[in-house]
């Protein structure tokens, strides 16, 4: 392991690969490059479309990047480098209590393989603060309607998150917004 005392702050040790995790290998993969350094004071976050975005670094120094790029992860495209069918959720609450069941509409539940929920993200000093990814255990009930659990308030803490389908081929969908224990419903 390197060691540095510059609070990662040193360009010439910058990291620009793209790292993400892929379960269907079971190992963290190595993607594309970005064109600039993600140094202290950078954010990377998932947004809802499931594309990432990656921003700021360097302040104090030795670099200020006052930009950001974003990530379109290869499961948005087919071979031909057009854009795939995504699974659509029609509805879903916008408010859930931790650890009870509820209903989402979706355009076909025949696809569907996994229902997900993510912490939207707090980042501060190149750290996501606040990421959870969870697997909701899932009924199918009829052709457009899942009944979806959520996991108990220990684990699918308050707040909001991002709720989305994965289908047959592991594309995710859009995700909705949904707050968790933050209103009264």
């Amino acid at each position: 392991a390197r060691t540095t005392d510059d609070a990662g702050s040193n360009l010439g040790m910058a990291e620009k690969s793209l790292h993400y995790w892929d379960p269907g290998k079971n190992k963290l993969v190595r993607g594309d490059k970005e064109n600039n350094a993600r140094l202290y004071h950078s954010s990377a976050l998932i947004l809802p479309d499931t594309s990432l975005v990656s921003a700021g670094g360097g302040a104090p120094g030795p670099v200020k990047n006052r930009n950001g790029q974003l990530f379109h992860p290869d499961y948005f495209y087919d071979t031909k480098q057009q854009k795939v069918d995504r699974s659509k959720i029609t509805e879903s609450p916008r408010n859930i209590r931790s650890g009870d069941s509820f209903f989402v509409f979706v355009d076909d539940t025949s696809r569907i393989v996994k229902v997900t929920a993510t912490k939207s993200g707090s980042s501060s000093h190149t750290r996501n603060c606040d990421t959870r990814w969870l697997n909701l255990p899932f009924d199918i009930v009829d052709e457009t309607t899942l009944r979806v659990t959520a996991k108990n308030r220990n684990i699918m803490i308050g707040g909001l998150w991002m709720m989305n389908l994965i289908d047959i081929h592991g594309v995710p969908s859009e995700a909705v917004l949904m707050g968790v224990d933050m209103a009264a419903i």
